[in-house]
């Protein structure tokens, strides 16, 4: 593994260690050069799991779970979209558990964390433009973990009312 940006499949890549979790689809990341940033993850909208973030929603905690067993305290590779910074100065990133040999639909589901979140039902697709680079394979993965009733997909009663349509 190594400690400088990578250039790989078309894309750059920028190693970093995760240091905390925030929930399912926000995390802080520490940089070679030591500063730490909080990281929203692109493309991804996990359910929340605090008062003051919109209320606790079901499948959160299961949703930051996942997330801190996949991610916390592990290295990653950060890539990002065309918008760096969301309303609330949080970085915005595709989050790579392994450096891609080239960018495709296997390598996405294979090494891509914002992927495995979709296709495991710990997240929906949420789309901001104009960070849309993965969108096609954003929206098969989320449709693929929906019609298999995964994750949140498969929560049944009053549960779903909250749930994205």
């Amino acid at each position: 593994m190594t400690d400088r940006n990578v250039s790989t499949g078309g894309i750059d890549l920028v190693p970093v260690k995760i240091t905390r979790i925030v929930d399912g689809d926000t995390a802080y990341a520490r940089f070679a050069d030591g500063r730490e940033e909080k990281v929203r993850f692109i493309g991804v909208d996990a359910a929340e799991i605090s008062e003051s973030a919109g209320g606790i929603e079901p499948y959160g905690h299961e949703a930051a779970e996942f997330t801190r067993r996949q991610i916390d305290g592990k290295k990653i590779w950060l890539e990002f979209d065309t918008a760096e910074r969301d309303q609330y100065g949080r970085l915005l990133a595709y989050l790579w558990l392994e450096i891609p040999e080239e960018i495709n639909e296997d390598e996405i589901r294979a090494k891509m964390f914002n992927a495995h979140l979709l296709l495991e039902g710990y997240a929906s697709q949420v789309t901001f433009p104009p960070n849309t680079r993965y969108i096609e394979y954003f929206s098969q993965f989320n449709a693929e973990a929906r019609n298999a009733g995964r994750g949140l997909w498969g929560l049944n009663g009053e549960d779903n009312a909250v749930l994205p349509r």
